[in-house]
């Protein structure tokens, strides 16, 4: 059961049409990680690491597509030669106050 969870998060069973960023995988663990997780005990989770000049438009647009397909919000901060991606989970709309 592990191994088929990996695999799905680690996009390993699915072709690829693209060349997938050295990023992409900690990236999804982190978001499958914090979306599977209980509200109660995970709120958030970073990401940091490395990344080249010419890898910043793919790597925005895959930080984009993984919080999209996890229902998560995600903040990137990009630094001289490294990132860190903040996964968050999106506010509730609809949520009872609590008293």
């Amino acid at each position: 059961m592990l191994t088929r969870q990996l695999d799905e998060v680690l996009g390993t069973t699915q072709p690829r049409s693209r060349t997938a960023l050295a990023s992409e995988s900690p990236l999804r663990v982190a978001a499958a990680t914090l979306s599977w997780a209980p509200l109660e005990q995970v709120t958030a989770t970073t990401v940091v690491g490395v990344l080249g000049q010419d890898d910043v438009s793919a790597f925005e647009e895959v930080v984009k597509n993984i919080a999209a397909e996890f229902g998560l919000e995600s903040r990137v901060r990009l630094h001289v030669g490294s990132f860190s991606v903040r996964f968050s989970r999106a506010p509730l709309a609809n949520s009872p106050l609590q008293h």
